[in-house]
């Protein structure tokens, strides 16, 4: 009976101890998802800035493009009504 009661008490010890491990494994992975989830935030925050950016770039190339062509049409009537002269 002894026997038994150590072989049940070695058995009871090491299940605590893998639950142990179970429970450290579970508060890494916590960790570690944690950090996925902050690096992911980041990543989408810089990704937002770098399309307003982007966004902003293109609008002041069509304004740029816009200004060039008016000008363009301008200089284009003026060289008109100098020949026409």
């Amino acid at each position: 009976m002894g026997n038994m009661i150590g072989q049940l008490q070695i058995q009871f010890s090491e299940a605590m101890s893998f639950i142990g491990i179970l429970c450290s494994a579970n508060t890494v992975t916590k960790d570690i998802m944690w950090d996925i989830d902050q690096t992911l935030d980041t990543t989408r925050a810089q990704v937002m800035a770098l399309r307003s950016a982007q966004q902003e770039a293109l609008a002041k190339e069509r304004d740029r493009n816009l200004v060039m062509e008016t000008m363009a049409a301008k200089i284009m009537e003026l060289e008109r009504r100098l020949n026409d002269k």
